[in-house]
């Protein structure tokens, strides 16, 4: 997959926000939060050679912080706009005050298994990026056979002196299906005219589901912007000019569910799918 990578300001606030107040040592109230990610991704024409990633993550941070922005950082995310709208590369959301993740701390879980449809995978434990305490669990390789589509999954971890076992079921949306751009199939696009605005359309999806659609340039140019559909919708446009595209490029249409889940021993839990398929395009 393509996506755009946390700038190095908000890295670097991030490792500073982690490090804590110097001097401070009195109890601070906390939560507790899960995320579990499962992006998959595929070019058109060779979609049975698909990859995909599994991560789980489990953060404890002050009780009034927002637990996003680590969780986002590892792994893969891109910053959206509201759905109907297109934005340039470097949209991002409001950045947090850096005080509000000090003290954070990944728990560890124990065993992390991953299943679907009979299989179960077992999450390799990684230690975070930044200097932050704990690790996460992530998929071992890009194989993607273990992360089927319009399947029901369950994250089951054993446990750990952190924190108790837990179980987290959700059901994976479809992959998109009948995608065509300006009336064309991705599987006969050649061209886009990129001086013109122009429509998409995709057999409509779950209306909770969210399609975002990654223009990008050569691979030393990458993405150049984003737009965000309504999945239920089943039609979308490419704005005029195409954020600046030229030459040999490519489209990237993902679907995206964000569900929360019930877990009784976390104060939140979200399952995010993201399964993407990619048309390299020439834009004229």
């Amino acid at each position: 997959m393509r996506f755009s990578v946390p700038s190095l300001l908000g890295l670097l606030l991030l490792a500073s926000a982690c490090e804590g107040p110097e001097g401070t040592s009195e109890p601070v109230a906390t939560t507790t939060h899960a995320l579990l990610r499962i992006e998959r991704s595929a070019y058109v024409g060779a979609e049975s050679e698909a990859t995909g990633v599994a991560f789980a993550g489990i953060v404890r941070v002050p009780v009034l912080a927002d637990p996003e922005p680590l969780l986002r950082l590892f792994g893969k995310s891109v910053s959206l706009p509201s759905a109907g709208q297109c934005a340039p590369l470097g949209h991002e959301r409001e950045a947090l005050a850096a005080s509000d993740l000090s003290r954070a701390e990944f728990l560890k879980a124990g065993d992390v298994l991953l299943g679907a449809n009979d299989s179960q995978t077992l999450l390799a434990p990684r230690a975070f990026p930044l200097e932050v305490p704990g690790f996460v669990y992530t998929s071992r390789d890009q194989a993607s056979a273990s992360l089927p589509s319009a399947s029901g999954y369950l994250l089951r971890t054993t446990g750990s002196d952190q924190l108790a076992p837990l179980e987290v079921r959700v059901q994976a949306p479809e992959e998109l299906l009948d995608v065509t751009v300006a009336g064309y199939p991705l599987t006969a696009l050649e061209g886009v005219d990129a001086r013109a605005g122009t429509t998409l359309a995709w057999r409509a999806g779950d209306a909770r589901d969210i399609v975002y659609v990654e223009v990008s340039g050569a691979p030393e140019v990458g993405t150049l912007g984003v737009c965000a559909f309504r999945d239920a919708d089943g039609v979308g446009a490419l704005p005029r000019g195409m954020f600046g595209a030229v030459g040999n490029g490519s489209l990237t249409f993902h679907r995206l569910r964000e569900v929360a889940a019930d877990v009784p021993s976390l104060d939140g839990a979200e399952v995010r799918f993201d399964f993407a398929l990619t048309a390299s395009v020439a834009f004229q």
